[in-house]
């Protein structure tokens, strides 16, 4: 029950964004500046913050490639309303890099009961 408990806290950033870009999707510098402020909040409340800092950079660099291989390069999709200089919206940079912390969270939930790596 207590993992439950932690998976449910750790994911409601994520669903709290999900509401967010339904109300401010025509808003994409708005959204960035939201994001922001909610994933670096997440992450320096945490106690792996230069970890997930990491995680969190590593994640933005992957997605930003994922989205403009799938966008520039492929065309296999396309967003209405994107920002200067690229064919995504920056604040969906910000998603895939919290996305990854989110994940690096889940994963230490689901295999040891914390969201944090243990210090010895």
């Amino acid at each position: 029950m207590k993992k439950l408990l932690l998976l449910a806290v750790h994911s409601s950033p994520f669903l709290v964004g999900i509401v967010l870009s339904y109300f401010f999707w025509q808003s994409t510098l708005a959204l960035l500046a939201i994001y922001l402020l909610a994933v670096f909040l997440v992450i320096a409340t945490g106690q792996d913050g230069r970890t997930e800092l990491v995680i969190f950079v590593y994640g933005m660099v992957a997605g930003t490639v994922v989205e403009l291989w799938g966008t520039a390069i492929s065309g296999y999709q396309m967003w209405v309303a994107t920002d200067p200089g690229l064919t995504i919206p920056y604040w969906l940079i910000v998603s895939w890099g919290y996305g990854f912390v989110l994940m690096k969270r889940i994963g230490l939930i689901v295999g040891t009961g914390s969201p944090w790596v243990s210090r010895s």
